[in-house]
């Protein structure tokens, strides 16, 4: 009679800590290492709230996301404060760090920063400069074809007396 009373007494408790099992696999207090920073966590999925001031950060795998609770987003990643939940922003394809959406830090491999924004080559008036893959204002003295032109005060007063350069070849 006490085997069958001594079993039913160990099924009952297993079933028992089944259950609390479960019950902390659906909602962590965030003292695991996994859940460090979240009010709400799960073994499967990481945290889906997070204290505060942390910035919630998701990553997916495949079909499978998970949660992890962080004081700044990774880099590629910006963060968004909100109301309810701060959250971890993908940057722009082209951009490998930013401030924002639309700010670029820096810029992928094959693209140069210009006023925030990655491009694929530097616009007319800026040269690339290849250690930091930015574009950069020319100087004055940079631009082309500036070097071998007249002043403009000079241009007007040859209009004014009808002074023309000669072409080669051509007799006055």
């Amino acid at each position: 009679m006490r085997a069958p009373l001594c079993l039913l007494l160990l099924v009952a408790h297993a079933v028992d800590m089944l259950a609390l099992n479960r019950r902390k696999k659906q909602v962590g207090t965030g003292l695991g290492g996994n859940c460090t920073g979240c009010i709400i966590c799960s073994e499967e999925n990481g945290c889906s709230t997070c204290q505060q001031r942390l910035f919630l950060f998701i990553r997916r795998e495949g079909i499978r996301q998970y949660g992890k609770c962080l004081h700044d987003c990774p880099p590629g990643y910006f963060g968004i404060r909100g109301q309810e939940v701060n959250r971890c922003k993908k940057c722009g394809a082209t951009c490998e760090s930013c401030f924002s959406q639309d700010f670029c830090i820096r810029c992928k491999r094959q693209f140069y920063l210009y006023k925030g924004k990655c491009l694929p080559t530097c616009p007319p008036g800026t040269l690339a400069h290849q250690n930091t893959r930015e574009c950069q204002e020319r100087s004055p003295s940079q631009k082309k074809g500036r070097k071998d032109r007249r002043p403009r005060k000079d241009r007007k007063l040859d209009r004014r007396l009808d002074v023309r350069p000669r072409q080669p070849g051509l007799q006055p």
